[in-house]
């Protein structure tokens, strides 16, 4: 075997079978494998030189049934042992002295199928990358890949069970600056999920029915439309841009007579969660601990129906044919992002429309949104962390509340289970936070980015800086800050909720539509606006991910 590469061929191995159980947010047996100061931090778990005194090796060698193997087998039908490939890289990595370069992280990736068949996971990836310049009408370096002979016509092309030795895959695992790399410069690169599923296939055999001819598609699937990272470089935003002038401002909405405020949240360090040793803390708040957030801009209220239907029931699109507008770039890209299905009832169920917080999405379709919004008015919108969120709700306070600890006075300041009637009330009827905020507690409950994730037993002693956890599964999701059906307690500022399938419950469409929450009432969202862009690498953080978006049923 060749040498092997850390980021190339040990780093894909952990992030597709290891940390998801074994990150910063969750550390099963203590473990991390996303860092590299903790993954060493034992010689037990990686000891250099030598894999068969290291943990992480010689678990993944165990018989099926150990129950200490690793990755550990729950269900026969849907889990499985480490591939013998990858068994031999760790192991080889770890005798050839474990290099692990500095400031190389791991993110989470779920596991690929235990079965990888050509026709429903190569023939994809090939089909949207590759053959648009590899067929028999236009064959690139004389290469094409639109069927079985011509794959395999070179000898190094396409090499079973030698991934390495395949020019295929090795020049799709070359860094994207490098000029040699496949798909080339102004394409996107092959995902780490298409990555490794090829990986896997020439290593299984690279088995291709010598019957099947490619053709050549589109990446944007039809389903979608327009993807974040198509929409991101179109947009033509820049990573680490620093939007300067930051101030208050209203956002019009083109097209529309809409418009809304945006407040500037100068970032800082603050007390994220509550004291252990408050009495009225719920189990599901995290335990205190220090934060740093960047600067970012918050909308002053929740999102209303007036602009969310604008996206959802393509009101935006009627606006212009209404007035007969001449269609402009930013037209094309707006309607390039794929709308909900109609809604079966009225979502509002009768509480009221105009001024109202819109409820009752997705945390897909409120990403869904903040991206359309990207294109219809070129500004980066998204939704905020959790961290961001209460950072945002606390305004400087270190108080249950952002107006003190005394719920008494909650009436004065949110509407909840007491005094709202049993139903939403328009936005920004009570008084603002320390930091101009409205109903940043109560009204409704409202989407962040994150994964919900049960708090740790003990809070972190470092610094974290910008957190997030990404989705990983599409139960449980985040929501902050309490609504009108809720008491005193889920409206504190460090409160969290877990969406649950059963906010589908009255849904009648099978499969149930991932547009609409038709049991959650109590839910919307706000945009935070970063006045930092992120990278392209990073937009699905931020904008639906490819989990999000294979969820979504063609139609």
């Amino acid at each position: 075997m060749a040498e092997i590469d850390f980021v190339r061929d040990v780093k894909p191995v952990l992030e597709f079978n290891c940390v998801s159980c074994h990150r910063e947010d969750k550390a099963k047996g203590k473990l991390r494998l996303d860092e590299k100061a903790f993954a060493f931090k034992s010689k037990d778990v990686i000891n250099p030189g030598d894999p068969d005194e290291s943990s992480l090796y010689w678990m993944t060698t165990l018989p099926p049934d150990d129950d200490e193997i690793m990755p550990p087998i729950e269900n026969e039908d849907k889990e499985y042992p480490l591939l013998k490939s990858e068994q031999e890289i760790l192991k080889q990595w770890i005798k050839e002295g474990a290099k692990w370069p500095d400031g190389v992280k791991l993110s989470p990736h779920k596991r690929l199928p235990k079965k990888i068949t050509f026709e429903e996971h190569v023939q994809p990836i090939i089909e949207q990358n590759c053959v648009s310049c590899h067929r028999k009408d236009k064959a690139k370096g004389k290469l094409r890949l639109d069927t079985f002979e011509h794959a395999f016509a070179s000898e190094t092309n396409l090499v079973p069970g030698a991934p390495l030795e395949s020019d295929f895959w090795v020049l799709s695992s070359l860094p994207p600056d490098d000029e040699d790399v496949m798909p080339p410069e102004g394409n996107d690169p092959l995902s780490p999920e298409d990555l490794y599923m090829l990986r896997r296939w020439i290593d299984e055999g690279a088995q291709w029915p010598e019957n099947i001819t490619l053709e050549p598609k589109k990446k944007s699937l039809t389903v979608l439309g327009m993807m974040p990272k198509e929409l991101y470089q179109k947009l033509g935003f820049k990573p680490g841009a620093v939007n300067d002038g930051f101030v208050a401002y209203t956002q019009k909405i083109p097209t529309s007579d809409l418009s809304f405020d945006m407040l500037p949240i100068k970032g800082g360090t603050f007390v994220m969660g509550s004291p252990a040793n408050d009495p009225n803390r719920s189990k599901e708040e995290h335990l205190a601990h220090k934060v740093q957030v960047s600067d970012i801009w918050m909308g002053k209220y929740e999102l209303t129906w007036d602009e969310y239907e604008l996206w959802m029931l393509n009101l935006d699109k009627d606006n212009r044919e209404y007035k007969k507008l001449e269609t402009t770039e930013a037209d094309e890209l707006s309607d390039g992002v794929t709308k909900p299905t109609a809604p079966y009832t009225d979502m509002t169920f009768g509480m009221g429309k105009s001024g109202y917080p819109a409820i009752c999405m997705t945390q897909l379709s409120a990403k869904m949104y903040s991206m359309w919004l990207s294109a219809r008015t070129g500004k980066f919108y998204r939704l905020p962390t959790e961290a961001e969120w209460e950072y945002a709700c606390k305004a400087g306070t270190d108080t249950a509340y952002s107006f003190g600890n005394d719920k008494s006075e909650l009436s004065k300041h949110s509407w909840h289970l007491g005094n709202s009637r049993f139903k939403y009330q328009k936005v920004g009827q009570k008084p603002a936070n320390p930091w101009g905020l409205h109903d940043m507690h109560g009204n409704v409950w409202e989407w962040v980015l994150d994964q919900y994730a049960p708090p740790a037993d003990k809070a972190p002693t470092k610094l974290m800086v910008n957190p997030l956890v990404a989705p990983n599964t599409l139960y449980p999701r985040l929501v902050k800050g309490g609504s009108w059906d809720d008491g005193s307690a889920r409206h504190r500022s460090a409160a969290r909720m877990g969406s649950n399938l059963a906010w589908k419950q009255q849904d009648p469409q099978l499969p149930q539509s991932v547009w609409y929450h038709t049991d959650a009432i109590f839910v919307g969202f706000r945009l935070v606006r970063p006045r930092e862009i992120p990278s392209l690498e990073e937009i699905e953080k931020f904008w639906p991910s490819e989990e999000d978006i294979k969820a979504i049923p063609s139609r």
